[in-house]
């Protein structure tokens, strides 16, 4: 991996609708879906923080960044946790992916580190903006989109200078389920067993 220094944030603050509760303190395979992404993170980053507005979601050695905005969407936590990192890049990886491979950030750190966001495309068309590296210089188009009420991360990526990376059986530590999210009580039934 580059000699990059990063901070973590894991995105836990969704509204888990179609799970019906909580789903960042449910458990899989063990353990509670947000410690799966701290300990992903915490792999490769300096720093490792949670972005989310409610106390409950506090995993020991991980501060909890609120939104600054009372406005539910990902893009918030995402802008309001990049104004306050300090380092220039971030890895963004929301709580509902723990089959995530922390190889992944490596992969991407091996990549244009002159654009403002990095993220995963699979498939050739699915493009995962909740799991991606993001360079705090993408702040200024963040806070525009937000004023304007434009809370689509895959707006915000194409009009970012972005470089969407194709992730593939080629990648070290690669595996198809990789980017499955646990939306809904089935998910996890079905990858309840490694």
């Amino acid at each position: 991996m580059r000699n990059v220094e990063l901070t973590g944030i894991v995105l836990a603050g969704g509204k888990s609708s179609r799970m019906g509760r909580d789903k960042a303190l449910m458990e899989f395979r063990g353990r509670p879906l947000i410690q799966h992404a701290v300990d992903i993170l915490k792999q490769v980053c300096q720093k490792v923080v949670i972005s989310s507005n409610k106390k409950v979601h506090h995993i020991a050695g991980c501060e909890i960044w609120q939104d600054e905005l009372a406005v539910q969407a990902p893009m918030v936590g995402i802008y309001s946790c990049l104004k306050r990192s300090s380092h220039a890049w971030n890895i963004i990886l929301s709580c509902d992916m723990p089959l995530v491979d922390p190889k992944l950030f490596d992969f991407l750190l091996s990549h244009d580190l002159t654009k403002d966001v990095i993220v995963p495309v699979h498939d050739e068309v699915s493009i995962e903006p909740l799991c991606g590296l993001y360079n705090r210089s993408a702040v200024p188009l963040l806070e525009r989109s937000i004023q304007s009420e434009h809370y689509s991360l895959m707006e915000f990526i194409r009009a970012a200078n972005h470089e969407l990376v194709e992730i593939g059986p080629g990648m070290e530590g690669y595996r198809k389920e990789m980017f499955t999210n646990l939306n809904a009580a089935d998910d996890f039934d079905l990858l309840s067993t490694p």
